[in-house]
């Protein structure tokens, strides 16, 4: 567990070779966290649009309207588990919420994917509802869609590119003790 920030800089030592200087970040301003719950809202209120008023204009791959609104679904249920309070017993309710986000998290990750690969499987799809098969997707549609997927995949990027970024500099910031070269 790494010790708690003095904000103050931290020279970290890894191994003999390598001296680190590390400084707070500093403060967030508030606009940012307003911006991203606006965009969060704005994709939201978007997909809940596109998936309704477009719910039976894909025919090709009918899951595509079905994937937008899910999404929509799993984006309030968090809403809902972040900001929920629980009862009394806070210790006790504590790893039933953290199983509660475990179990949601894992579900939208699943249901990104499987929307990333219902749109991807009809790339290019046929915009023609006049098609001699009637199998066609709106562009309207499709567009969204696929954008959104590729956002999607651009965020779940960069989550990866931060954990192993995470993974990669995880350090103690406690001091290399003197006698642990002697026990190696």
């Amino acid at each position: 567990m790494a010790a708690p920030s003095t904000g103050r800089p931290v020279a970290v030592t890894v191994g003999i070779a390598w001296k680190l200087h590390l400084a707070p970040p500093p403060p967030r301003p508030p606009r940012l966290p307003v911006a991203t719950a606006l965009t969060w809202i704005i994709f939201t209120v978007a997909r809940v649009i596109f998936g309704l008023v477009y719910f039976q204009d894909c025919p090709l791959q009918p899951n595509i309207p079905k994937s937008l609104l899910g999404m929509t679904f799993c984006h309030l249920l968090m809403i809902l588990f972040e900001t929920i309070k629980w009862e009394n017993d806070a210790a006790r309710h504590r790893g039933f919420k953290v199983c509660l986000q475990f179990f949601l998290g894992l579900f939208v990750i699943i249901w990104v994917s499987l929307g990333v690969v219902w749109v991807f499987s009809i790339y290019q799809p046929n915009y023609d509802p006049s098609a001699a098969d009637g199998l066609y997707c709106n562009k309207t549609l499709y567009t969204f869609a696929f954008w959104n997927a590729v956002l999607e995949m651009f965020g779940f990027g960069v989550l990866l590119v931060r954990l192993c970024k995470g993974l990669l500099f995880y350090v103690t910031l406690s001091p290399v003790e003197t006698d642990f070269y002697s026990n190696v």
